[in-house]
Formats: C-alpha cells, structure tokens, sequence
C-alpha cells in the first residue's frame, strides 16, 4: 500500500465522524445527519464558507454549525463529501446529473466538472437525453456531440423508445397524413414507436431494437414536420428534416411533455421567434396602468404589439385569431365577460395562447371586472378563481419548474405592502410554476392538447411606479410578466387570420 492510499483511508475516515466534527448537515426529506468539518467544508465551497461564519446559522445549544439542506438526497451529499475530503467521489450513471446539479448548487466547481466528464465516457439509453439536456443548458458541444453520437449508433434511440411504456394503440394516419395533429404533442414520439410495434406484429416480425429501426426509419422526421406551422414550413428546407439534430432536439421536448415536465429553455423552444410573435393586449384599465403593463409584456424584446381596451370592446374570435398571444386583465369592468371568455375560448380551441395576468379577472366574486364565458368555467385555467388576500407583504419563495423559460433570470419578486393575489387551488392539468411565501401558487400554466397553453399569473399586474404599494418595480416582476408572454406565444399553434 502506497503513502497515498494511507493518506486517502484517513480522510475517508473523517467522513461523518461525530467525536472531530464541528458542523452538522440536516439532509433530505428523510433528515439524515452528517457530520463534518468547517476546514474541508470551507475550501471546497463559497456557499458554506459564507454560512458556517455566518451567526444566523448556528445552533446556539450545540458547539457546532448546524447546516439544513432540503432538496439534496442523502446518498448524493454522501458523494458530494467522498468529493470535499478525498477528492475521489464514486461518481454512477444513475447519479453523477443529480451530482452535477448539487455541485452547482454549493459552487463546487472541480466536482461538478468531474461529473460532466463521467457523463460525456458513460452516456446510456437510461440517461442520454437528460445528459443532451444538460448539455445543452450549458452550452457543453463536447458533451452534446457525444450524445448525438451515441443516439446514431444502433443500440440508442430505439432501445430509448422501448423504455417508453403504457402507450395505447392509435391511427398513425393523423401523422401520415399531414393533418393537424388533434393529440397532444407529448404522446406523438411514443404513438410513432407503437406504430412501429404494430406493423412489426402485423408483418409477423420478432419485435427488436433493429427491426424497429428498420420499421420506423423514414417517419422520425414526419414527428416534426406535422407539428409545424405554416409559417415555419416556408422557412425549413426538405433537407434540414433529416438533420439527425433537428430531428432530436424536437423529440426531446416531446418526452419532456411524455414525463410532465415544462420545457426546459436552456436548449431553447422550437417556435415562433421574438420578432414574429404577434401580442394583443385585452385590458380594462386606465392609462398609467396600460403605459406600466406594455413596458412589461415588451421587457423580453417582443415588438408585435397592439392594444385594444376590454373595457369598450369585445373583440370577436375572428380579430383574436391576428395574434399569437393575448395578455388579458381587467381592472374596471368588461364590456362583456361572458362574450370575451366564450371568445377567448374559441380562440384556445383553434391553437391560440393566452396569458391571464391579475387578481381581478380571476376572482370568484360576480363582478363585470371577472373572466366569465367557457375560458372561466369549461377547465380552460391552470387554478380555480378564489378570494382576495392582501395586506400581508408576500415574495417569490418556490419556484417549482427552476428551467422553465418563465423563471428565466428571475431571481426576487416582492409583491409590496398589499400583496394582492388570491386564495386558491391547482385545476385537473395545471401546472405550477411558482409560488409565493404564503405557498399560494403565484404563476401557472395549463398547456393545451395542440401545444399551445393557458397562463395565469395570480398578481395584480400593474408596478409600483402606478402605486408605490404594489409589486417593487426593483424585483423582477417585469420579467416574470414579458417571460409569460414571450413563452406563450412561442408554445402558439394559431394559424395567423391576416384578414
């Protein structure tokens, strides 16, 4: 045995050692305790060596630190310590991306780049597309082109497939022929690999990894094209469907949306760019509230911007059909909220994408300021209407969905000295993406069939420069507001009516 290996089984040995230890971490749901040392911890972290001399944290009964981290698993912080003591973490491919993520978290740079590393040498059917989009959302083209490499190889994106399970039989007919696709866009991926299974079966075919492939080679990228508008199909060339990237990429948002997951925009999501989105602004509202909500709904670059004021018209299905993403809210009265839900609805139904933005038109009371029509009561919101509450400072306490573009370089919300937001709860198929301190969900989205969505963000919209009480205009509510609607209108399938 080298002096080496002796000095590497006595730093094992400090690891979780109660009697030398002078900190202690709190791990997981299951609340598992570790015990470790300030000097190992402090070199290795920034985020710890600014907690462990911080006074906020210490047990004042115990003569160490104590330290509670919530959403690390205890067998990933064990790795994480294998890393602070010994240098030599036993990195898995079941473990090193949730590794990689808590090296990120605690800014432990040499064990997250060793993580990454062990990705790029043992890239699986199990983990490869987690791995892309890891890789993708940092930007990683090593590790990127390693796994497209391995998706081309015949033992990878078939033998992915077979992993997908529970899938019913359907007419791939709505596929072939370049019909609008009535399913939603999760479950198209799986659909084409039972097809697959299907004519295998129907031929007399031994089902297998190879003869998949044979079966299903010249579809995969008929998976994009039907999901195309028509916009982009006069952008693409014939050849860039059989880009083995194009053809992955786009797959890898159907298995998020297989897995009930939101899109992840590190990898950016296929749709309408900033400079084609068309945005109508619906609202019931005075000037100042108006001049404050377009510098919002704008703050991400949009420029197809039109107004119509709620409270003097209704627009008809026909005008809402000229936009791919309506922001709506009231403030005084609807003309007419029951028209403009039933309105609003129709123009769901058809691929349009719509953001919901205030406490007003999501109440439960009568009132002609409220979302009436079949948007408010045919289980077209993410949550239910509910009652006011205010006067309690609240902030942006979980984000639940940390990739979703609307989260994108939010950091604090402050929702001021009222507040305002209303009690309620999720509807079947909402998603939320984050909440506030009191855990009432803040913003949430429903996505729709077609792949456009229903967003709602339970605020009162308008900033602090209209009323010095509401949401502090220095926080990042602006950006919360313009990331909604920027990602609502890329999700848009509506067919523009030019008319």
């Amino acid at each position: 045995m080298t002096n080496r290996d002796n000095i590497n089984d006595v730093l094992t040995s400090l690891i979780n050692n109660k009697e030398i230890a002078d900190v202690k971490f709190i791990i997981g749901k299951d609340k598992k305790e570790y015990y470790c040392n300030k000097l190992f911890l402090q070199n290795c972290s920034p985020v710890w060596k600014e907690q462990l001399y911080d006074p906020e944290w210490r047990n004042k009964t115990q003569d160490f630190v104590t330290l509670e981290i919530s959403d690390v698993e205890s067998e990933i912080f064990l790795v994480i310590l294998q890393y602070v003591y010994t240098r030599k973490p036993v990195l898995t491919d079941r473990n090193c991306l949730r590794v990689q993520e808590a090296a990120d978290k605690f800014k432990i740079d040499g064990l997250g780049a060793m993580a990454m590393l062990f990705m790029t040498k043992n890239i699986s059917p199990q983990n490869c597309f987690d791995i892309l989009k890891k890789a993708q959302g940092y930007k990683d083209a090593l590790l990127e082109s390693k796994v497209f490499d391995f998706l081309m190889r015949d033992e990878g994106v078939f033998k992915v497939a077979n992993i997908l399970e529970g899938v019913k039989e359907e007419n791939i007919k709505s596929i072939l022929g370049f019909r609008r696709c009535s399913s939603a866009e999760y479950d198209i991926f799986q659909r084409v690999n039972e097809w697959g299974k299907w004519k295998l079966k129907e031929a007399g075919i031994e089902e297998s990894p190879e003869a998949l492939k044979d079966v299903l080679s010249g579809l995969l990228p008929l998976v994009k094209l039907i999901l195309m508008g028509p916009e982009q199909l006069k952008e693409i060339k014939a050849l860039k469907l059989y880009e083995t990237k194009v053809i992955f990429d786009y797959s890898l948002n159907l298995i998020d949306r297989y897995k009930g997951r939101s899109f992840k925009t590190s990898r950016g999501i296929p749709g309408l760019s900033k400079e084609t989105i068309q945005v109508l602004h619906l609202s019931a509202n005075t000037d100042n509230w108006i001049k404050d909500l377009k510098e919002s709904i704008l703050c991400t670059g949009l420029t197809n911007y039109t107004y119509i004021s709620a409270q003097k018209a209704t627009p008809s299905v026909e005008t809402l059909k000229k936009y791919h993403v309506v922001w709506v809210n009231s403030g005084n009265s609807f003309q007419n909220p029951t028209q403009l839900g039933d309105n609003l609805a129709k123009y769901v139904d058809a691929g349009g994408s719509v953001v919901i933005g205030g406490i007003h038109t999501l109440r439960s009371d009568n009132a002609n300021w409220v979302m009436k029509g079949k948007l408010a009561t045919g289980n077209y919101l993410p949550f239910k209407k509910g009652t006011l509450v205010q006067n309690k400072r609240c902030t942006l306490k979980t984000i639940v969905e940390k990739d979703h573009m609307v989260m994108r370089g939010v950091k604090t919300f402050d929702g001021g000295r009222y507040s305002s937001h209303i009690n309620t709860s999720m509807n079947s198929g909402g998603i939320p993406i984050c909440k506030w301190s009191d855990d009432q969900v803040l913003i949430a989205e429903k996505p729709r069939d077609m792949g456009n969505t229903v967003v709602a963000i339970n605020i009162r919209p308008a900033s602090s420069k209209v009323d010095g009480s509401w949401w502090d205009v220095n926080t990042d509510g602006r950006l919360l507001i313009g990331n909604s609607v920027e990602y609502a209108g890329k999700m848009s399938k509506i067919e523009l009516n030019q008319k």
